[in-house]
């Protein structure tokens, strides 16, 4: 046993995972069965089992893999999941801890000139962006002269258009369209019946799986910890992110009606 694994086991007297896989195993129940019944990837539950924290996703979703994992196989979800919780903290400390301490090597430092040169690069770029948002580039010196002194022209009729004429504005998602949520970045959400629990969809989606909601659903909902990484649209249209980022949201509506009503920037979906 390594030496982190044994500092470990002083302070586990058996890690969760282990206690999942002696539970299921005990039922004659496979880790593909347990996959099915709570649509978690079947590589998590594997992740879980040998305690490999670190190619677990993050913890608000790893959480909600044990807890599905201790209901499937009749142990108490709430208490196994606070001792996960406490590993993966422990695991977590011990590594900042020990990067925090890290020697540092001395011949991975830069020598000073390179910082120098590196300043006077970053200095030159912005001096070079100033100028390009200053719009002097391109500018002959009566140009320069004139907007120095503010005498500039001001644009014509011409170029401002047709007189009355309105900017364009975008059309707005139908109300009755199909809901389509597509992911931008891995993420883990579930989508369920709000008046009766019932679960329509769960899994960790990642960076172009789309999952189009059932037209049938009564009262389609959502649960998710990162609504910045799910992309909806309504009939093929985007409508407003369904919440603020890293934040966890549910109960969040998904029928085509609630969707495509304008959302008031202080208006944040509730969350547990």
């Amino acid at each position: 046993m390594s030496e982190e694994g044994g500092e470990d086991a002083a302070l586990f007297e058996s890690r969760v995972g282990t206690r999942l896989r002696e539970a299921r195993e005990s039922q004659a129940i496979s880790l593909d069965d347990i996959a099915k019944s709570t649509r978690i990837p079947l590589r998590q539950l594997q992740n879980i089992e040998n305690s490999d924290y670190e190619k677990l996703p993050a913890p608000t979703y790893s959480i909600g893999f044990v807890k599905a994992y201790a209901q499937a196989v009749g142990l108490d979800a709430q208490a196994m999941a606070k001792e996960f919780r406490e590993e993966i903290n422990f695991r977590s400390a011990g590594e900042t801890a020990s990067e925090y301490f890290e020697p540092t090597d001395p011949a991975r430092v830069p020598p000073r000139s390179l910082a120098w040169i590196a300043a006077g690069i970053a200095i030159a770029l912005i001096v070079a962006y100033a100028l390009w948002r200053s719009g002097m580039f391109g500018l002959d010196s009566d140009d320069r002269a004139r907007l120095a002194a503010g005498t500039d022209a001001p644009a014509t009729a011409e170029d401002a258009g047709p007189a009355g004429a309105q900017p364009a504005t975008p059309a707005a998602p139908p109300a009755d369209g199909a809901v389509v949520l597509e992911a931008v970045d891995t993420v883990w959400l579930r989508i369920y019946e709000r008046d009766s629990g019932e679960r329509i969809y769960e899994a960790e989606m990642q960076p172009g799986d789309r999952y189009e909601v059932p037209a049938d659903a009564v009262q389609p909902a959502i649960r998710t910890g990162r609504a910045d990484a799910l992309r909806v649209t309504v009939g093929g249209q985007r409508v407003d992110p369904i919440g603020p980022a890293q934040t966890v949201v549910s109960d969040v509506s998904l029928l085509p009606a609630d969707l495509t009503r304008p959302r008031p920037a202080a208006e944040s979906p509730p969350a547990n």
